[in-house]
């Protein structure tokens, strides 16, 4: 029987050196390297840049419609945060003794320091991250906070097909402009993918489970249910609202981008051609780079975009949804991991416990 109690998994445990040292690590360097040398490739042999065009479309971008591409972009990590919130309460992660939910801040924080190391890390290291930092702020069990990011990202799945969806219907009624198939295909597969993984887990799962080790069987079973209670159909409907209006933000990023460039492209396509770029950055190189700039390039061509202004709109939106996350949530990261570290040190020195000493304070993010 599972009592929830944190025992040898929570994130007390966790390796916090070694998951900062994977961040930077030999592995994602040659991932990097791979990653460039696909988008030159790509940039060389497949599109026909204008550089000298680029460039002036960049100089002369609006920068209002810019910094409110920023806004909308952030936003949606709260509304995520808001999210992920609700579902570790559905998962009931504050059952165990001392366990609290953190707040919708804290959670919207540990995102964005999980999409950083999702692009600077390789094989999305971030998710894993993203688990052991709400076990460490909760006091929950990690395999239970893991379960519930495995989730979020059914959720987010089923969110980006139905998206998908309307922005194909929302296209083709538009006329003249041939659908990039393999996006719709490459959605249904995620979504049909997901969901049969979540079939099996009900239903066997928990059998396959009992034949590990006892560690092994535990963790599972935390993980297990941190995942499956996390789908309660009293509270799905609301999770699901929010992961749309999340993607929703995502997609007005995108959309004000293509205004700031002064780009002529139907909101339909820019609906389209935005979750492309989300399925897009799941491609396990440091944030999909490589891939995301050359494939939605390809896909705004498809849509009827020219290469130079195809490249130069993905580009633009990179360095909102790529590199300001390296920048803002690297500096998020860094300054997180410090402040525990030195509550941590605070909390082991002589004197700490003693009356009339307070405790440390609990981190504000």
């Amino acid at each position: 029987m599972i009592d929830g109690s944190p025992g040898r998994d929570t994130a007390g445990d966790a390796p916090d050196i070694s998951l900062r040292k994977r961040v930077l690590s030999l592995p994602t360097l040659l991932a990097t390297a791979v990653a460039v040398a696909v988008l030159g490739l790509t940039v060389w042999r497949v599109f026909d840049i204008d550089w000298g065009e680029m460039g002036h479309n960049v100089a002369s971008a609006d920068p209002f419609r810019y910094i409110l591409a920023i806004v909308a972009y952030y936003l949606s990590f709260i509304v995520r945060g808001l999210r992920w919130n609700l579902i570790a309460r559905t998962a009931k992660l504050d059952a165990a003794p001392g366990a609290r939910i953190p707040g919708v801040m804290t959670s919207s924080g540990i995102i964005v320091m999980g999409w950083f190391a999702n692009s600077v890390a390789f094989l999305r290291l971030g998710d894993a991250y993203r688990g052991w930092a709400f076990a460490r702020e909760s006091g929950a069990t990690v395999p239970g906070s893991l379960g519930t990011v495995l989730a979020e990202r059914v959720q987010d799945m089923a969110a980006v097909l139905l998206l998908v969806l309307a922005a194909a219907t929302w296209v083709v009624a538009e006329g003249e402009i041939d659908l990039p198939g393999p996006v719709i295909v490459a959605s249904v597969a995620m979504v049909v993918f997901l969901i049969g993984l979540m079939v099996a887990m009900r239903f066997y799962g928990l059998r396959l489970a009992s034949r590990l080790p006892g560690r092994f069987r535990d963790a599972y079973s935390r993980f297990h249910v941190g995942t499956l209670d996390s789908f309660h159909p009293r509270d799905l409907p609301l999770q699901m609202v929010l992961g749309i209006v999340g993607w929703m933000f995502e997609i007005l990023r995108f959309y004000l981008v293509a205004q700031a460039l002064g780009i002529e492209i139907s909101f339909a396509i820019v609906m389209f051609a935005s979750l492309a770029n989300a399925m897009l950055t799941t491609i396990p190189t440091p944030g999909g780079l490589g891939f995301v700039e050359g494939g939605l390039t390809g896909v705004l061509k498809l849509l009827g975009q020219g290469d130079t202004a195809a490249f130069t709109l993905a580009i633009v939106d990179r360095s909102i949804s790529w590199l300001s996350i390296v920048v803002f949530g690297g500096a998020l990261f860094f300054a997180w991991h410090w402040f525990k570290g030195r509550r941590t040190a605070s909390e082991a020195a002589p004197g700490i416990g003693d009356a009339g000493t307070e405790p440390a304070e609990k981190n504000p993010l």
